[in-house]
């Protein structure tokens, strides 16, 4: 049995906690337009998988590291990726000052590294602190790599975007990867390994 939760302004709250009780055990999907509840936008999310990046930058003597689900490449060339940063983080100041980042992906045996760059904020804790991150000097940029990641990759920013987040494209200037390395995955607020190969039916 299929059930549609509906999430829309008008809906009522206790509909919506009543269908999915009802709801529970069963194969159920959702849809509506209003993004400003939050349980529908935390469904939404986590219904997306990404790799895990450790976003690194550099400016006027501070650096910082901070996990980032929201990095990608977007194009092979030039070579570019993009971030998602919001502007209240530590690490949103100092992209804008240096005008460059560090992408370190994940690898699964970094998880921890991983949660602890999402879970504090330099506003408050020096994070660097908090894990035995094993830091490398970039090749073109001032910020530090993350070694034992399946790919790291330097980037210096080419555009921003704002769409609530800051959203930065960065053209890579240097990069290298380990094949020894398998990439770590986030999904549903919990991080995975990555599964069997899917083949494609033709």
């Amino acid at each position: 049995m299929r059930t549609r939760l509906r999430f829309g302004p008008t809906d009522n709250l206790i509909d919506q906690v009543m269908c999915r009780q009802q709801a529970k055990g069963k194969v159920m999907y959702s849809e509506g337009d209003d993004f400003e509840n939050r349980d529908f936008l935390r469904d939404i999310w986590h219904q997306t998988t990404t790799a895990v990046a450790l976003l690194t930058a550099s400016a006027e003597g501070r650096e910082n590291v901070m996990a980032c689900e929201w990095a990608m490449m977007v194009s092979n060339s030039p070579m570019s990726f993009v971030i998602s940063v919001h502007p209240s983080h530590e690490t949103h100041d100092l992209i804008e000052k240096s005008g460059e980042f560090g992408l370190s992906f994940c690898s699964d045996l970094q998880a921890k590294l991983a949660h602890v760059s999402g879970s504090f904020s330099l506003h408050d804790v020096d994070k660097w602190e908090l894990a035995d991150f094993p830091r490398y000097s970039g090749a073109k940029i001032a910020a530090p790599m993350i070694d034992g990641s399946n790919l790291n990759v330097e980037c210096k920013v080419i555009s921003k975007q704002s769409v609530g987040h800051s959203v930065f494209i960065g053209e890579a200037v240097w990069a290298k990867y380990d094949l020894e390395q398998t990439p770590l995955l986030y999904h549903a607020g919990k991080y995975w390994h990555l599964g069997s190969q899917v083949p494609k039916d033709l």
